[in-house]
């Protein structure tokens, strides 16, 4: 496109240099010619005689006026003179020249040659300037493009920068995860290890046989009596002296009792969890059902418990309950 445009504009020039140059001849023509038409009326000029040259006496000497012949030298005077010679003097001509068209070429030539050079020194400003124009809009191009790279080579540094400080934040948060897992990793077993040592500090807190069915009971103290003083009662006491657990389900027979966590040393009491066992044994559901005692902790405590233990398996899914009895010695 720009090539097509530089061709344009060369045209252009040379057509308005032609034209240029066309009316500049015709005017110097007319006035040339003008310039060159002899006034006949006129007679103007001083004629000089110069030697023995044919056209040494002009256009025309008949028409000189008389007074130019009084001013030459008497012939005496010439005679006398011993160093004078006598030249013969050759008559003048009196062929009247007449006016050369042509002679103005020359100058119109000239002229020509001078508005040629002008026009041609026109010409090379006007490529000069085109040509600084299209270094110009190219060096512009090439700012423009090493601008557009320099802003793109910005933009994809600051991309890297912005995912690798997403990547560095979301490696910290990671680390910050998992050292907070294992901080509470840490925590619950600690406080796993707490409730064990308490678990131990107390005295006969769970008995450890590991039979029980209907009426069965596991610890210390004479079975079924709920106080432990008799070696007779029901069979579903809690215990006998000291605390213990005990399990009734239908048809079934303890397979697991699980030792509850002592999770609260500062209260006691007794805590009846109703249970449903499914028919290979499992506890599938179980809920507080009487309490002796406010703190959650042990009742959440024997509802774990009872979850985790296991029956003898049975044709269908059947009811019971597990009774945990916490005393602090």
């Amino acid at each position: 496109m720009k090539d097509y445009n530089k061709k344009q504009d060369k045209v252009k020039a040379a057509v308005a240099t032609i034209l240029v140059h066309v009316a500049i001849i015709l005017l110097l023509a007319f006035l040339t010619i003008s310039a060159d038409r002899p006034d006949k009326d006129r007679e103007d000029g001083v004629p000089v005689l110069l030697g023995m040259v044919e056209d040494a006496g002009g256009e025309d000497l008949e028409g000189l006026p008389a007074e130019a012949s009084s001013e030459s030298v008497p012939e005496e005077e010439m005679q006398t003179s011993p160093e004078m010679e006598e030249v013969p003097v050759a008559p003048p001509s009196t062929t009247p020249q007449k006016p050369q068209p042509a002679t103005p070429a020359k100058p119109l030539i000239t002229q020509d040659n001078e508005r040629s050079i002008a026009a041609e020194k026109a010409k090379r400003q006007a490529e000069e300037s085109a040509r600084k124009k299209a270094a110009e809009e190219v060096a512009k191009r090439r700012a423009e493009e090493e601008a557009a790279r320099k802003k793109a080579a910005e933009e994809t540094a600051r991309r890297k920068a912005a995912e690798e400080a997403a990547r560095k934040k979301a490696e910290e948060e990671a680390a910050k995860k998992r050292a907070a897992e294992e901080a509470a990793r840490k925590k619950m077993e600690a406080d796993r290890q707490a409730a064990a040592a308490a678990n131990n500090r107390v005295v006969g807190a769970f008995g450890s046989g590991n039979k029980g069915g209907s009426g069965n009971t596991q610890g210390e103290g004479a079975q079924g009596s709920p106080t432990g003083n008799s070696n007779t009662g029901e069979s579903s006491g809690v215990g006998g002296l000291g605390t213990g657990t005990s399990a009734r389900v239908a048809n079934r027979t303890v397979v697991y009792l699980a030792k509850p966590a002592y999770a609260d040393q500062n209260s006691e009491g007794t805590v009846v969890v109703s249970i449903q066992v499914s028919e290979s044994g499992s506890v599938v559901s179980a809920q507080v059902t009487s309490s002796t005692t406010s703190s959650s902790a042990l009742k959440n405590a024997a509802i774990a418990a009872a979850r985790q233990s296991r029956f003898s398996q049975g044709e269908k899914t059947e009811g019971g309950s597990i009774t945990y009895r916490f005393k602090l010695r």
